[in-house]
């Protein structure tokens, strides 16, 4: 199954000592899972659709001073 694949995954670059970042994360259900898993990081459709360079760095100048 495949989200006993990601929690392993997950768990194995913790021990390792690693921070994990999950790609493609598209649904809340997706997001809960890994968050519960303790993944530390995601991104993917959930979080913003791709965009131009210029968009992203509009976009992180707001995300820094909310």
């Amino acid at each position: 199954d495949d989200m006993e694949i990601a929690a392993t995954i997950v768990a194995m670059g913790h021990i390792l000592g690693f921070k994990v970042l999950a790609e493609g994360v598209e649904t809340p259900e997706q997001l809960a899972f890994l968050q519960e898993k303790g993944c530390d990081m995601y991104q993917g459709y959930i979080k913003s659709q791709p965009v131009p360079a210029h968009r992203f760095a509009e976009l992180l100048d707001i995300q820094q001073y909310s």
